[in-house]
C-alpha cells in the first residue's frame, strides 16, 4: 500500500544517480542516528534506515531498486574480500599452523553442528550439507566496519580477520565439494557433476591471481607523488575481476578474496600496496552495502521458516565460540576475555552466504529454494544482532580505541626507513 502512495506521489523513474543520491543521504541519517546510541555501530544505522525504506517498510527502496544497485553492492563486497585477503600473507600462514588449525577445528564443528541439527528436522541430507556448507563463512563486512568504527587494533582483531578469511575460503571449498551431490540429485549431465564444481574453484583462483599479479606489477610504477593513485588502482583491480567473473561465470567473492590474498603475495616490501589505508573513500560502499543489506532483509522468510530461523543461527554462532573458547584458546594462547571476543566476532554471516545461495539457485533451483529459506532467515537474525554484538566483543578484547598493538600471527609492518617517503591516504577517523 505504501508502496503504491509513493508511486502516484512520486511519478519518477529511478534512474542510477537518483538511486545514488537517495542510497548515500539514508544512509548519512542512519549513520548519524546510530551515534546517539552508544551500544549501536554506525552499519546498523545504515541497516536500520534500508529496512524502514525497503519493501518490507515504507517502499521508498523498492525491490527494482536494489537490482540496481546490485553491482554497487558487489563492488563493496569485493573490496572488502580484498582487504581481508591482504591479510592473509600464504607464507606467514604456514610458518604458524596454529591458526590453521583452530580455523580447520572451528569450521568442522561448525559445519556438523548445522548438519545435526537440520538432519534432526528431518531436511534432505544435501539440503544440510549444503547449508553446512554455507553456514561455515563469516561477514568480513561487519568484522571491518565496526574494527574501523572502534579504532580497534592488537592481536585478537587481526588474528580475526584471518580467521574470518580462512572461513570464507573453507566454505567455498567444502561447497564445490558438496556441489557434484547436488547436481546429481537434480539430475544434471555428468560433465556438469564433475566438471563445474572444479571449473568455478580453479577458475576464480585464476582470475584473482592474475589481475592481482597485473595490478602489483603495474603498482611498480608509482613513485611517492604518485602514490595516490593506489586506491584507483585497486578498485579498478576489482571491478575488471568483477567483469572477468561474470564473463566466465564463476564465484566473484572468491576472485576477490583470492584477489586481495595474491597481492599481497606478489608485492614487494618496497611497494607497500595492501597497508594504504583508502581514507573517506570506503564509507560510500559501505553505506551501499548496509543500506541495501537492510532493504533486503529477508523478515518474511524468517516467519516462514519458524523456530529453524532461530536454532540454526544460534547452533552455529555456539558451535563457533564453544571452539574458540576452549581448544581455540589455548591454540591461539589468548585470555578467555581474547578468545570469548573471538568467537562473537565470528557470528555474522551475509556476503559469502548470500553468493553461494545464488549459486545454488542458479544451478539446482529445487534445492536451492530450501537452502535459501534457511540461510536467508539466519542471515536475517546473524545481520541484526550482528553488529552490535562486534561492538561488544571488540571492547570485550580491550582492543577497542587502539588496544594493544601486539599480535600473534599478523605480519609485521615494514619499517620505516630514512629514504622511505611514501606518503598513505589519510585515515578516515
Amino acid at each position: 500500500m505504501l508502496e503504491q502512495i509513493f508511486e502516484q506521489l512520486f511519478p519518477l523513474h529511478m534512474n542510477f544517480p537518483l538511486i545514488f543520491g537517495i542510497f548515500m543521504i539514508l544512509g548519512v541519517v542512519g549513520g548519524l542516528a546510530a551515534t546517539k546510541i552508544k551500544w549501536l555501530p554506525v552499519i546498523s544505522g545504515f541497516m536500520i534506515v534500508g529496512l524502514l525504506m525497503g519493501p518490507e517498510g515504507a517502499g521508498l527502496l523498492t525491490k527494482n531498486t536494489i537490482e540496481q544497485a546490485s553491482h554497487l553492492v558487489q563492488i563493496a563486497l569485493g573490496l572488502i574480500l580484498y582487504k581481508l585477503g591482504c591479510s592473509l600473507h600464504p607464507e606467514h600462514i604456514w610458518k604458524h599452523p596454529k591458526i590453521i588449525l583452530v580455523s580447520l577445528f572451528e569450521s568442522g564443528a561448525t559445519f556438523l553442528a548445522i548438519f545435526v541439527l537440520l538432519m534432526a528436522f528431518q531436511f534432505p541430507p544435501i539440503v544440510a550439507v549444503l547449508t553446512a556448507a554455507i553456514g561455515i563463512s563469516s561477514s568480513p563486512a561487519v568484522l571491518v566496519h565496526v574494527a574501523a568504527e572502534m579504532r580497534a587494533k592488537g592481536e585478537v582483531t587481526e588474528n580475526t580477520k584471518i580467521l574470518v578469511a580462512l572461513n570464507n575460503l573453507i566454505s567455498f571449498v567444502v561447497f564445490s565439494a558438496a556441489l557434484p551431490f547436488g547436481l546429481y540429485s537434480s539430475e544434471a549431465n555428468w560433465g556438469d557433476i564433475l566438471g563445474l564444481p572444479v571449473y568455478r574453484l580453479v577458475g576464480g583462483f585464476a582470475i584473482g591471481a592474475l589481475v592481482a599479479y597485473a595490478i602489483v606489477r603495474l603498482s611498480h610504477f608509482l613513485q611517492p607523488k604518485t602514490f595516490h593513485y593506489v586506491f584507483p588502482l585497486m578498485l579498478g583491480g576489482i571491478m575488471l575481476t568483477l567483469g572477468l567473473t561474470l564473463a566466465f561465470q564463476v564465484s566473484f567473492l572468491f576472485s576477490c578474496l583470492v584477489f586481495g590474498i595474491m597481492v599481497r603475495w606478489f608485492e614487494k616490501e618496497t611497494h607497500p600496496i595492501t597497508t594504504t589505508d583508502f581514507g573517506y573513500a570506503e564509507d560510500i560502499f559501505y553505506i551501499i552495502l548496509f543500506v541495501t543489506a537492510g532493504a533486503s532483509l529477508h523478515v518474511k522468510e524468517l516467519v516462514d521458516a519458524g523456530w529453524i530461523a532461530l536454532l540454526l543461527p544460534l547452533v552455529r554462532g555456539v558451535a563457533k565460540y564453544a571452539v574458540l573458547t576452549t581448544g581455540g584458546r589455548r591454540g591461539l594462547e589468548y585470555s578467555f576475555k581474547q578468545a570469548s571476543a573471538t568467537g562473537l566476532l565470528l557470528m555474522p554471516m551475509a556476503g559469502m552466504a548470500i553468493g553461494l545461495i545464488q549459486t545454488t539457485s542458479h544451478l539446482i533451483p529445487y534445492i536451492g529454494a530450501q537452502v535459501a529459506v534457511l540461510v536467508f532467515a539466519a542471515v536475517a537474525v546473524l545481520e541484526t544482532i550482528g553488529p552490535p554484538i562486534a561492538k561488544y566483543a571488540f571492547r570485550l578484547s580491550g582492543e577497542a580505541d587502539g588496544g594493544s598493538n601486539k599480535a600473534l600471527v599478523v605480519i609485521p609492518e615494514k619499517e620505516e626507513s630514512e629514504g622511505d617517503t611514501t606518503p598513505q591516504a589519510p585515515r578516515a577517523d
